[in-house]
Parts: C-alpha cells; sequence; structure tokens
C-alpha cells in the first residue's frame, strides 16, 4: 500500500501528462503507446532490470517531446526539408539532456527516427540499441495499432525494414504477454501505470521531475524560461544576504525554477505578446498562478509549491490567486515575489529595454510603500543592488548559457544526420 507522502513515478508522469496536454493534446497519448510496447519488447528480452525498463518506458512515454517546439520549426532552424523527420527527436534528445532527470538516456530520443539501414549508410558516431528498438515500437503504433490492423499478419511484411530480432521479440512478446489485445482495447493504461507504480520517487526526484516541466515552457516561450533562469539568481541572492540557512536558500532556488510552471497552460499569444495586454488577456495571465498550484499539488513538495506559486500574493491582501495577507506570507514567498519583479525589470523584451537601476529601486519603494512587497527586503536589495544583480548573472551564466547553446547544438547535429 503507498503512504499519502509517496510520490510514485505514475503520479508524476500523469501530472506532467496533464499539463502538457494543455498545450497540444496527443503526442504523449502516443507515447503511452509506445512505452507500453517497450515494456514488453524488453521484459521479453530479457537482459534489462526493472529499473532499467522503468526508465526507459519513461523515457519513451516522452520521446516526441521536441515536437512540441519544432512545430514552429522556423523560430528554431531553418533547415532542409529532407531532414525535417529528425528535427522534432534531435530538440527533443537535448531537452532531456539539460532539462530532464533522465539525461543519460538522451541518445534514446535521439535515434528514435533511425533504423538500422540508417547506420549502415551513414558513418555517424552516436549508437543506441534502445533507440533501434524505440523506433520500431514507434512505428508499429503509428502504422497498426493507430490504424487498428492486424498487426501479426502485417508486421512480417516490413522485415526488410527493421532488424529480424525486433520482429522476433515482437512476437515473442505477443506470444508471453498478450499485449497487442490490450492496447487495442485500451487496458494497456492501468497496466503501464501499475507497472509505473512501482518507483517511489525521491524528494529530489520529484523536484527534478518538476524542473523538467518547469522548462518544458521552452516550447512556448523563451522569454519566460530566460525570466525564471533570472528570477532564480536574483531570489538566492536576496536570501543568501538575508541570512538564510542553506536548506532554506535550495528551497528558494528551486521554488524560483517552479515559479512559472502554471504559464504552460497559457495561450503563447498572451505569453509572447509583443505590448501590454488587454484586460482580458491580463487575467488569462494571472490564471497562470492557480494552474502552477494545482500542478504541483498532491506531490508532497507544498512548501516548495508555496513559495513559487504564490509570488504574486501582496500584503495588503490584494494580490493572487488567494488574496492571502502579511501573516500568511512567508519570508521565502516575499522573496521570490521580489525576486519576480525584478527580473521583469530588467529583463529586455522585443516591446521594451531593460529599466535602470533608479527606477528599479523606485518601483520597489513605491510598493512597498503601498504594502504590496515587503519594506526589509526591498531595503537590502536596494542597498546591495550592484552586487546582487553582479552575483545573480554569475550564477545564472551557466545555465544560461546551455540554454542559449541549445538551438545552436541543434543545428550541427541536425545537419549531422540529415541524408548525404
Amino acid at each position: 500500500m503507498i503512504e499519502n507522502s509517496e510520490v510514485t513515478l505514475s503520479q508524476m508522469i500523469k501530472i506532467i501528462h496533464r499539463a502538457i496536454n494543455s498545450v497540444e493534446r496527443g503526442l504523449l497519448n502516443h507515447g503511452e503507446k509506445v512505452a507500453y510496447l517497450m515494456l514488453n519488447l524488453l521484459k521479453a528480452e530479457g537482459s534489462y532490470s526493472e529499473e532499467e525498463i522503468i526508465n526507459l518506458c519513461a523515457i519513451s512515454i516522452f520521446h516526441d517531446i521536441g515536437a512540441y517546439k519544432v512545430a514552429e520549426k522556423d523560430k528554431v532552424a531553418e533547415v532542409d526539408e529532407s531532414a525535417s523527420v529528425y528535427e522534432h527527436a534531435i530538440y527533443g534528445s537535448l531537452f532531456i539532456k539539460y532539462f530532464s532527470p533522465l539525461s543519460d538516456l538522451y541518445k534514446v530520443v535521439l535515434t528514435h527516427h533511425f533504423t538500422h539501414t540508417y547506420y549502415l549508410e551513414n558513418e555517424i558516431d552516436v549508437i543506441s540499441i534502445e533507440g533501434l528498438l524505440l523506433n520500431f515500437a514507434d512505428y508499429v503504433d503509428r502504422m497498426y495499432v493507430s490504424e487498428n490492423t492486424n498487426i501479426k499478419d502485417t508486421i512480417l511484411k516490413i522485415k526488410d525494414e527493421f532488424l529480424a530480432e525486433h520482429i522476433d521479440l515482437f512476437l515473442t512478446a505477443d506470444s508471453k504477454f498478450n499485449f497487442l489485445s490490450k492496447l487495442f482495447d485500451g487496458s494497456y493504461l492501468k497496466e503501464l501505470y501499475e507497472f509505473f507504480d512501482k518507483k517511489i520517487l525521491t524528494r529530489e526526484e520529484v523536484l527534478a521531475y518538476s524542473q523538467m516541466l518547469a522548462y518544458s515552457i521552452d516550447f512556448r516561450s523563451e522569454a519566460t524560461v530566460k525570466h525564471t533562469i533570472i528570477v532564480e539568481a536574483i531570489s538566492y541572492q536576496i536570501g543568501k544576504l538575508y541570512g538564510l540557512n542553506k536548506k532554506t536558500l535550495s528551497k528558494i532556488k528551486m521554488a524560483s525554477t517552479l515559479h512559472d510552471i502554471g504559464k504552460i497552460g497559457i495561450p503563447v499569444e498572451i505569453l509572447e505578446k509583443p505590448g501590454k495586454l488587454t484586460d482580458d488577456e491580463f487575467e488569462i495571465m494571472k490564471s497562470h498562478a492557480i494552474m502552477g498550484y494545482n500542478i504541483l499539488s498532491d506531490l508532497n513538495i507544498d512548501d516548495i509549491r508555496d513559495i513559487g506559486t504564490l509570488h504574486h500574493e501582496k500584503l495588503d491582501g490584494a494580490g493572487y490567486p488567494f488574496g492571502l495577507k502579511e501573516n500568511q506570507l512567508t519570508t521565502e514567498m516575499r522573496i521570490v515575489a521580489i525576486g519576480d519583479i525584478v527580473s521583469a525589470l530588467i529583463g529586455v523584451r522585443s516591446y521594451k529595454e531593460a529599466f535602470s537601476k533608479e527606477k528599479i529601486i523606485k518601483i520597489l519603494t513605491d510598493m512597498a510603500a503601498y504594502k504590496k512587497i515587503d519594506s526589509f527586503i526591498v531595503n537590502l536589495f536596494a542597498e546591495n543592488y550592484d552586487f546582487i544583480i553582479e552575483e545573480a548573472q554569475k550564477q545564472s551564466s551557466n545555465l544560461m548559457d546551455i540554454y542559449s547553446n541549445l538551438n545552436t547544438e541543434f543545428k550541427i547535429l541536425l545537419k549531422q544526420f540529415t541524408y548525404k
């Protein structure tokens, strides 16, 4: 029996699934079927441990995650159309590599559109046995399961396109586990998530998966990701000067990373609007706070959830989503709220330049005077402005460089894996 305080991989995947499906429905549903195919193929193969199978099935659910980004490929890179089949696999693998707890499996995602003939015909140094198997499972779902065809009769027709051992493994797996009938009648989902329930996540793993979801906002708004990186760095520096202990500072860092997680559900035309939002648009934008709160609920990380997603609450009770008042807002919440404001003010967007130091301090002191934000923290920030901003820029530079270079790496890999 699972204790209430425990979070399983099954719960975490369902939460990520729910949140990402608010962007575009369907891709992770395909991922679930592919993961179920992989589960049965890997069990039939016999050489993988349960932990290895769990992780490979988890990465299978997210194997098409890059498709959310490259749907607008002109924003990522200008590429030859013959290479388009690899775009989402490459971008998704880089996202998994740098922003997920499954980073060691990024090559599985990278190569999931490679067949064994591709390896034979092209000189490449990235080989993933599991990626080849995922390619086979992906093909089977797209061509046969989704079309509800008689797979056993038709799969032998593609024996020249895939490894004979994969086709034999497929037939053996169905003979052993009768899994095809479950794919067609829908009962596979219960079995798949019961399998994921076997893995109890540590608090660190829960936070790592939540962070993966937070960074998936990249698929819709690069500016939001960059804002988040700066909020984390500024909030940490303020907390350090405030004298908070290492455990509390660690909470602030993670909460800051997750503070805008609800924006994954906001329409991209609002997130990226080059100008002031209308009243109706602003009301929609405000809903990210409660969406983020709900996404992070029931994960046994309520302390992190509250520090991060309540950053729009105000001391006078005029904030949102709950209208909390001064005595309900902790020091950590107040610090992240100010970090969020500062990051927005120093950020450069297509429609605005960074605000000056003097203007930022004036805005903050005016807000403090009207009992919106904490005056002590504002004074601490103002007195140490140059130091905080400089240290925050140093602190965030590595992550910002990784993020900024991701598109460059995407272009390099795309050229490498394009047919000659």
